[in-house]
């Protein structure tokens, strides 16, 4: 086992992945600097991570110099240096779950907000508060899935 200063927690950095291309680049982009660190501190040469991985030379060196590779070939030569990706998420469900319903509580709220404003009718600002205090209520009444839509 590696010590602290070379086991690979980008890992243990929070990382989100989106469907996005750039954002997609980005990730493997990273990932591949710290295998890229891991091969120098293993002296391990390319053939080597080829015959680990199960991929050909040229493909492991591709993926080395930055090539775009596939999930799945950049998953075996992570494999083949004895490491891991961790996804873990930004907060916990929990929060996540109630920042949604607080999002979804100010668009009701600002929907009755312009339209009073419309008919110049604009609530206090006690009103407001209070609104959003039922919206959120509301809100956490609803299935769970709802609250995402």
């Amino acid at each position: 086992m590696l010590d602290n200063s070379i086991t690979y927690d980008i890992f243990s950095k929070i990382l989100s992945i989106k469907c996005d291309t750039k954002e997609a680049m980005m990730f493997k982009s990273l990932i591949l600097s710290e295998l890229k660190k891991q091969k120098e501190a293993l002296s391990i040469p390319y053939e080597a991570i080829a015959t680990r991985s199960g991929l050909g030379i040229a493909t492991v060196k591709r993926a080395f110099s930055g090539h775009d590779i596939s999930l799945d070939t950049l998953d075996k030569i992570v494999v083949a240096l004895d490491c891991e990706i961790l996804i873990k998420p930004k907060q916990s469900a929990k929060a996540l779950y109630q920042a949604q319903i607080e999002k979804k509580a100010h668009e009701i709220v600002n929907q009755v907000i312009q339209t009073s404003a419309l008919e110049n009718q604009s609530p206090s600002d006690e009103a407001k508060k209070k609104m959003f205090s039922q919206a959120k209520a509301m809100i956490s009444k609803m299935p769970k899935s709802k609250v995402w839509v």
